[in-house]
């Protein structure tokens, strides 16, 4: 009998999800999809034609029931299946997709400031070096353009983080005992009272301790453009480093280069008008859908 998940992480974009995977991944009852974001209920049977910088992001999607499911083959004794796909929460279809096919399933969501979150997705997106202009708000005024030109999703800065819409589309087709939400701010000031909270919730044993030395990739505008394209474009970075590199060494100093190519210049107050203009109703909706304080994201 095939497997399949027994919990989800829905997201957000840039709010630790990849650290979660990793603790995730650490205990010894969970078994992780080996891809960390297989996006499949985000695109089931759908054709990926996606256009613009990033498009492999996207076109590379699991799509096929069968190919997803291959994901979990290996579980054997584990008690809880899982994996982790930010744009499941972003993602229109997802949530009646899910519970197509899981209508049991957990799910899991950590919600970051969404002002805070979308200017992390804009310097994510200078690191990886797809995004060619270096404002931000040209960027933001940029988003219908760019998604009529069929660019990946990414680029929908100001969208990613609506969500109350989002999670609006979660509840209305799966009971609220089914999902658990926290905040950026309480899985990176307590990570071990999180992971707790979410091993008792998808049934493993909450004592145990992952190793929280995880730091993720922070963002940032590049310092040296051409230093930072042969860092993160994979075939360059191995005509300079040498191809019998193993990869994890090969990740490690790419990494390395690239933190200390990057620089992080603080927020426009034009930018931060422009967010809490596009965002603040969205978030005072958040909070009455939660029933939780969020007024720290409007200061």
């Amino acid at each position: 009998m095939s497997k399949m998940p027994t919990f989800l992480v829905i997201g957000a974009a840039r709010s630790g999800t990849t650290a979660l995977y990793t603790y995730l991944k650490q205990h010894p009852d969970i078994f992780m999809s080996a891809n960390k974001e297989t996006n499949f209920f985000a695109f089931e049977n759908e054709k990926l034609k996606c256009l613009g910088p990033g498009a492999d992001y996207i076109n590379n999607s699991i799509t096929k029931l069968a190919e997803y499911q291959d994901q979990f083959a290996n579980a054997s004794r584990e008690t809880a299946i899982g994996e982790a796909s930010p744009l499941y929460l972003y993602s229109e279809s997802a949530p009646k997709n899910i519970h197509q096919h899981l209508p049991d399933v957990k799910l899991i969501a950590i919600l970051r400031n969404p002002i805070e979150q979308a200017y992390s997705h804009f310097l994510y997106a200078k690191r990886q070096t797809i995004e060619p202009l270096d404002d931000f708000l040209i960027a933001l005024n940029s988003q219908n353009v760019r998604k009529l030109n069929k660019w990946q999703p990414l680029f929908q800065y100001s969208q990613f983080p609506k969500y109350h819409q989002q999670l609006q589309r979660y509840f209305d087709v799966f009971p609220k005992e089914q999902i658990e939400i926290f905040t950026y701010e309480e899985f990176t000031n307590d990570p071990q009272k999180v992971m707790s909270n979410i091993y008792e919730f998808i049934g493993v044993d909450k004592h145990f301790v992952a190793n929280y030395n995880y730091k993720p990739n922070a963002g940032g505008i590049p310092k040296n453009s051409l230093l930072q394209d042969i860092t993160m474009k994979p075939y360059l970075m191995t005509k300079f480093v040498g191809y019998f590199i193993p990869n994890r060494l090969k990740q490690l100093i790419r990494d390395t280069i690239s933190d200390h190519n990057l620089k992080k210049p603080q927020m426009s107050a034009e930018v931060k008008d422009y967010l809490k203009a596009e965002l603040s109703d969205e978030i005072l909706k958040l909070q009455n859908l939660l029933q939780r304080d969020l007024s720290s994201w409007l200061q």
